[in-house]
């Protein structure tokens, strides 16, 4: 029962992708066929742009991470995933560089921090929790520099 509880999960992840980013922009062998040269990610010798997704190596047909590029460049919505499906971390890059909210998440679902990233620093306030959800930590940055940290 809980192998075809796992199964529907997947199968169920893997269409909430395809309707999320769209059946056409998601090339699902693309990640593993392409390189990374000087830190752009190229196919068939070009830079690429658009999404492609990355598969665990134990389990080939569970997607372990989702992908993003503009003109090889890491940009746009990035999300990769726990071994038993559940989201590991979602973040935005722009123009090669972490940028935007990002969040990450123990195995069991609950969230394990949360801030804002600047350019690829922490930025303002950023939020850190236990397995259990409960809020242990808070850190500040300014100026790529950690400025104050409370617990709780």
């Amino acid at each position: 029962m809980n192998k075809l509880h796992n199964k529907k999960k997947l199968i169920f992840i893997q269409f909430i992708l395809l309707i999320s980013f769209g059946c056409a922009d998601i090339n699902s062998e693309l990640c593993s066929k392409g390189t990374y040269n000087d830190g752009v990610f190229l196919y068939n010798d070009q830079p690429y742009t658009g999404k492609c997704l990355v598969y665990f190596e134990q389990n080939p047909e569970m997607v372990q991470e989702v992908r993003s590029f503009k003109k090889g460049l890491v940009h746009g919505n990035w999300i990769q995933y726990h071994g038993n499906g559940n989201v590991f971390y979602d973040s935005y890059a722009k123009n090669g560089e972490i940028h935007g909210k990002y969040s990450s998440f123990h195995p069991n679902g609950n969230k394990a921090d949360e801030g804002k990233m600047n350019k690829g620093y922490k930025d303002g306030v950023w939020s850190y929790y236990n397995e259990n959800g409960k809020l242990y930590k808070k850190e500040l940055y300014k100026n790529k520099q950690l400025i104050d940290e409370e617990y709780y």
